[in-house]
């Protein structure tokens, strides 16, 4: 996406300036994934039990977390500080001023409220996010929990980050979402402060648009056709599946729109201090849509899943499959 000169509107608050875009060069294509997404984060949203606090949807798969387990060795090995949550605590406890931390695409603002409950002296906390409802939903939720909070409604994609501002920048499952990643960066870079440090948390690397590379795709296939029907039930569908699903998410959204993109400019802007990647074939096969199908009271289900993420680990680290996920820390 191109900055267009017509119709900005500019938003302020400490540190950061940004500008809200109204059009763009192709306005058909934009203006509509702009709207899809606000309107599938506002359902999500609409969707939680009401008096909660707000939080990104994010089902808990018992299976998915026995398999994160095993993996847990691989990840701290290359990845000491993977807690991230600790690690901000610790951050803010190494200095004697308050800690200021941006977030973008920050969402419902609910692992930044939850952050901000631990570290003493309070940090102050901005969130960008393109959705005013999941900003709302973030300023009752701090508001009722006594965390100062600045809230920012505006695309990412245009911001601009005041320079050397921020300690601590955040995108939590956000840069997969951002069309202009090279901008995004810049900003971000020149945002750090000289203790600065950009947190990458559960971002997706993989193939563009959530679609599977061939070789993965082959492997995938393999281990998904000798899986009983009870365990290729799709929870989505509603269907037992004979193959793995495999199409471009980002049609009609951001989502993954230019993943493939991400550890490159990463590494090419940045300095890791820790980073780790992983998972090539697990988030398929036992999160969300087959994940549930899966009893962990049954030996047979616990050997499968065991089975599945070992191959993952083995695959990742020998280079033989490409992985999805990235969690690091960068200067």
């Amino acid at each position: 996406m191109v900055d267009s000169p017509e119709r900005f509107s500019s938003c302020e608050t400490d540190g950061l300036k940004c500008r809200v875009l109204g059009a763009t060069h192709d306005p058909v294509s934009y203006d509509e994934r702009v709207r899809n997404e606000q309107a599938h984060y506002s359902s999500l949203l609409a969707a939680q039990p009401p008096g909660t606090e707000p939080k990104r949807p994010q089902p808990r798969v018992s299976v998915f977390e026995f398999a994160m387990q095993r993996y847990s060795a691989y990840i701290r090995s290359k990845m000491p500080h993977a807690t991230l949550e600790s690690h901000v605590v610790d951050f803010t406890d190494r200095s004697a001023e308050p800690t200021r931390m941006l977030s973008l695409g920050a969402g419902a603002g609910d692992w930044e409220l939850a952050v901000a409950r631990r570290t003493s002296p309070p940090m102050e906390i901005t969130l960008v996010d393109l959705n005013e409802e999941l900003m709302r939903s973030a300023r009752v939720a701090a508001e009722t929990r006594g965390i100062t909070l600045s809230t920012v409604v505006a695309d990412v994609n245009s911001i601009r980050i005041t320079p050397h501002h921020y300690d601590l920048i955040v995108c939590r499952s956000s840069l997969h979402h951002f069309v202009e990643l090279e901008h995004v960066l810049t900003q971000i870079r020149k945002g750090l402060s000289s203790r600065g440090e950009f947190l990458v948390i559960g971002e997706v690397i993989g193939r563009n648009g959530l679609m599977l590379y061939p070789e993965t795709e082959a492997v995938a296939q393999g281990i998904f056709s000798s899986l009983p029907p009870r365990l290729r039930f799709n929870h989505y569908t509603k269907q037992v599946d004979e193959v793995v699903p495999n199409f471009d998410h980002s049609k009609g959204s951001f989502e993954a729109i230019r993943s493939e993109d991400i550890l490159p400019l990463l590494m090419e802007r940045f300095t890791p201090v820790e980073h780790v990647t992983f998972d090539a074939f697990l988030s398929l096969l036992l999160d969300w849509r087959y994940g549930p199908n899966y009893d962990l009271d049954l030996e047979m289900d616990r050997a499968v899943a065991a089975l599945i993420t070992e191959m993952d680990i083995q695959m990742v680290t020998n280079g033989v499959l490409r992985p999805t996920c990235l969690f690091g820390i960068f200067k």
